[in-house]
């Protein structure tokens, strides 16, 4: 399908259009909005068509694959590109009341399509070294925006922003080479059709090759112990371009773990590594919510709990080790990814007014915001709720998904693990509460029209609602995608044209049978079937 490149083309042509119009701003202003709005119905519309008609996939240059660059969307692809852009053209919305003329003079929006461009050429990648390639855009994209209208504390956190990811993608290409070296291929289908053979001393290299592979995602999702930058670096970026940055980029490495250890690499012995995974999804929740408890800064609060809610999908991640509950868990990991891109988009666009209203980001000289800002104070409580995981919102469903998949593996020491950090993260949310928004004001209020702001955060807020309230589609829609993850013949055929073709009963919408039900994901397996 050709028009799977225009993910990739609209943002690039959207980048250069709006930077000729450098000094206009409103009318880089309506050409923002009117790609991002388009693009977003657009990739709608292809993840409608992708789960009724099957993997799409568009080889470019006369190269088919495995030899030359691929485009593959499948149901994973489909629903991150929607996230991206949905998330996107809100924040974008947003920024329409933050964002400076000196900002915009340093173009400021033809770097938010840059970097728009890259995580939806990650999502849309068909090899390896194609997802190094988007890395590398994307974060060309984010440097700049780090770097927009920039002062000293910005300099300086955007400079070890780039010193730490040059490390990372030099370690990526380091794993493309050895990979290529042991394999012959960086074509996720045909890796996935080759690791599948593997075994003895060839299948323990491409595992310790995994190792290298598995450092750099680390890195890039703020996985224990690689998390150290993510929480001086967020609170620096420009209030609203901090609500994309939380929302997306560390999920482009959850995607990329799902992408690889999950499909591509199934070489005997990945168990393994599968294993390492799930360690390190429990120190990186408990440590995380522990350093979001003992800051006072609103955002930083807030990029501490990023570090604690990836530990959530790397441990869904992690629990696919046991083929049992491996459905279960990726499918959790997915809606876990749906949920807490929206949810914590909207908190930090919510920190984002609260302070613009009270001037600061310190809670300790806010207070009084619940009467200065009602509807703000009613936005942040749901998120925040959702967050911690109380029912009846989204986080509250994927939790449950993931801790009754954990329960069911025997693995009960990260399912304490996920609980202690949920209550924690409620304790946190609290003390944001407490002194931002429930006590008496403390200090004289800078004040701010912050109501054009509200629209677009309230779009999200109403979305975790809504995912709560209706999440049997939300469900379903998961659990198919997990299938096709998890068995890649589909994905294999649509890239290679060999191997089987995808199951017939993983397109239809209505599944009456059990295994099939995705309320089984919350609800448990019935009686009558359980072994």
């Amino acid at each position: 399908m050709n028009l799977l490149v225009l993910p990739i083309l609209v943002p690039l042509f959207t980048a250069l259009l709006v930077a000729l119009l450098n000094g206009r701003g409103m009318l880089q202003k309506v050409v923002s909005l009117g790609s991002c709005l388009w693009l977003t119905g657009f990739v709608f519309w292809l993840l409608l068509h992708v789960d009724k008609s099957g993997i799409e996939s568009m080889c470019f240059g006369g190269w088919e694959a495995p030899f030359g660059i691929v485009f593959v969307a499948d149901r994973l692809a489909c629903i991150m590109l929607c996230l991206s852009m949905l998330v996107g053209t809100v924040v974008l919305v947003y920024t329409f009341w933050t964002v400076t003329d000196i900002q915009q003079k340093y173009f400021f929006y033809p770097l938010f399509q840059i970097v728009l461009l890259g995580v939806n050429w990650s999502f849309l990648s068909g090899d390896l070294f194609n997802l190094f390639v988007a890395y590398e855009v994307m974060l060309v994209g984010s440097y700049g925006m780090m770097m927009v209208g920039a002062n000293r504390g910005q300099v300086l956190q955007t400079m070890k922003y780039i010193a730490i990811n040059t490390i990372g993608s030099t370690l990526f290409v380091v794993g493309c080479g050895l990979l290529y070296a042991t394999v012959g291929t960086l074509n996720f289908a045909d890796l996935a059709q080759k690791t599948a053979t593997l075994s003895g001393s060839r299948a323990g290299l491409v595992t310790a090759i995994s190792m290298v592979l598995l450092v750099v995602f680390a890195m890039k999702t703020a996985t224990f112990p690689l998390f150290f930058w993510l929480p001086d670096s967020y609170p620096v970026v420009p209030a609203g371009v901090s609500g994309y940055f939380a929302g997306l980029l560390t999920k482009v490495g959850v995607y990329s773990l799902l992408r690889v250890f999950i499909m591509v690499f199934r070489q005997d012995g990945h168990v393994f590594s599968i294993n390492v995974l799930l360690v390190l999804s429990g120190f990186t929740m408990l440590l995380g919510v522990l350093g979001a408890m003992c800051q006072w800064d609103i955002r930083r609060i807030l990029s501490w709990h990023i570090i604690s809610q990836v530990g959530y999908m790397v441990m869904g991640v992690g629990l696919a080790a046991n083929p049992m509950i491996a459905e279960v868990a990726i499918a959790g990991t997915i809606f876990y990814i749906v949920h807490h891109i929206i949810v914590k988009s909207s908190l930090f666009l919510i920190g984002g007014i609260a302070e613009r209203v009270s001037g600061t980001q310190e809670i300790r000289k806010m207070g009084g915001l619940l009467d200065m800002a009602p509807g703000v104070a009613l936005l942040f409580i749901v998120a925040s709720l959702s967050l911690a995981g109380m029912p009846p919102f989204s986080g509250f469903l994927c939790k449950l998904v993931l801790i009754r998949a954990g329960l069911t593996g025997g693995n009960y020491l990260i399912v304490f693990v996920a609980l202690v950090t949920g209550f924690l993260t409620l304790y946190s949310m609290t003390k944001i509460w407490s002194y931002a928004f429930w006590r008496n004001q403390c200090h004289k209020v800078v004040g701010f029209n912050y109501r054009g702001m509200m629209a677009p955060t309230a779009i999200l807020v109403v979305m975790t609602i809504l995912m709560g309230l209706y999440a049997q589609p939300f469900l379903s829609l998961g659990q198919r995608a997990a299938r096709s993850v998890l068995d890649p013949q589909g994905y294999i055929a649509a890239v290679l044209g060999s191997g089987d073709e995808e199951p017939v009963a993983d397109t239809p919408l209505e599944v009456s049978e059990p295994s099939r039900d995705p309320m089984r994901l919350v609800c448990g397996q019935p009686k009558e079937h359980r072994r």
